[in-house]
Formats: C-alpha cells, sequence, structure tokens
C-alpha cells in the first residue's frame, strides 16, 4: 500500500500552483482593457493629417485660380486706337476740271473714348455700309478737295458721313494715308503724309 505525502511542500506547491492561475487571471483581465491612451493619439493624429489634406487642396486651388486670372490679363490685348476701314479711289469728272484727276487712299478713323463702347461693334457690324456711303460721297467729291494739303474739308465731309450711317457721333479723327494723286498733266505719284501734297 502506497503512502500519500500530504506535507507543506505538497501544500506550498497547490498553493504556487492556484498563485500562478491567479496571476494568469489577472493578465487575461488587464488584456481585456481598451487602451483609452492610445487610441486618442491615433485620432488626433488621424484628424490632424486631415486638415493638412484640406489645406493643402485649398491653397493648391487658390494659386490655380489666381493665376488663371493673372494670364487671363496678360493675353487680353487691347483694341488698336485706330480702325482701318480699307482703300479707296477718287476719279475726277473731266468736265469739272481742276488739277487732281485720279486719288487713292487708306482711311483709318479713330473714335471718340466716351462712345467707343457702342461705336466699336456697330462699326464693325456696319463695315461694308460705311464703305459703300464713303465711295458714295467720293463720288460727289471734287478735283479741289485734294488741293488742300490737310483735306481739313474732305475729312469733316468723311467724319459727318460715317456718324451718320453709325447712328452716333463717335469718330475723333479721320486719318489717311498712303494718298497716291495724279495730277493734271503729271504722272500719278505716290505721297506718303498730306504734308507732302504741298510740296
Amino acid at each position: 500500500m502506497g503512502i500519500e505525502k500530504t506535507g507543506p511542500k505538497a501544500a506550498g506547491s497547490a498553493g504556487t500552483g492556484g498563485h500562478h492561475a491567479g496571476m494568469d487571471g489577472e493578465e487575461s483581465v488587464q488584456t481585456g482593457v481598451p487602451d483609452r491612451k492610445g487610441g486618442f493619439w491615433r485620432g488626433f493624429i488621424r484628424h490632424w493629417l486631415l486638415l493638412v489634406v484640406l489645406i493643402a487642396t485649398i491653397a493648391i486651388q487658390g494659386t490655380a485660380f489666381v493665376y488663371h486670372r493673372a494670364s487671363g490679363r496678360v493675353e487680353q490685348v487691347p483694341p488698336p486706337a485706330e480702325i482701318d476701314l480699307g482703300m479707296f479711289r477718287f476719279e475726277a469728272d473731266k468736265a469739272e476740271g481742276g488739277q487732281t484727276l485720279h486719288a487713292e487712299f487708306a482711311l483709318h478713323v479713330a473714335l471718340q473714348e466716351a462712345a467707343e463702347r457702342v461705336a466699336r461693334p456697330r462699326l464693325s457690324a456696319r463695315k461694308f455700309r460705311v464703305q459703300q456711303d464713303i465711295e458714295e460721297l467720293l463720288r460727289k467729291a471734287h478735283p479741289g478737295d485734294f488741293d488742300d494739303p490737310g483735306l481739313q474739308e474732305l475729312k469733316r465731309q468723311l467724319l459727318e458721313q460715317i456718324d451718320q450711317t453709325l447712328g452716333v457721333r463717335a469718330v475723333a479723327d479721320v486719318i489717311v494715308t498712303g494718298l497716291k494723286l495724279q495730277r493734271e498733266g503729271l504722272p500719278r505719284s505716290p505721297v506718303t503724309s498730306t504734308a507732302d501734297i504741298a510740296k
């Protein structure tokens, strides 16, 4: 018959085993508790990154908008101050007499600043009608109109005719360039400016 030892050592062993079991239980309980401190920092970092991305997006869009507006202003070219109406000719009536038999020139107009916003699109829309009325006026002109070096009377008539066709007083000046005149008994000669006619 075997003898079972029930001494202090055995009891101690049993106590030790119970102690270990108690510690394991405590560890399992501790690991089951959520880490509140770590969760706070992870949420803070996540929100901080979202804020950085949002600020960067706004900055990029703002920069693109400013660049687009700036480039748009650079690309906008102001319209020319003087508008070309084309080439025109004058043929004198031989029965009327006079020194000038033939004249050919380019015609330009400068618009009044106050009326330019209305007159410029209207002139563009009625350009051929303006040209037709100028040609009709030149058919009624006289050789003596080209004897004046400054062509003052002819310019006045042209200015009034253009304003009438446009339906608004808009023309500030009439400019004649590339004038070529054929005088009685002289070959046709180019005149670069109206001031050269007097020479």
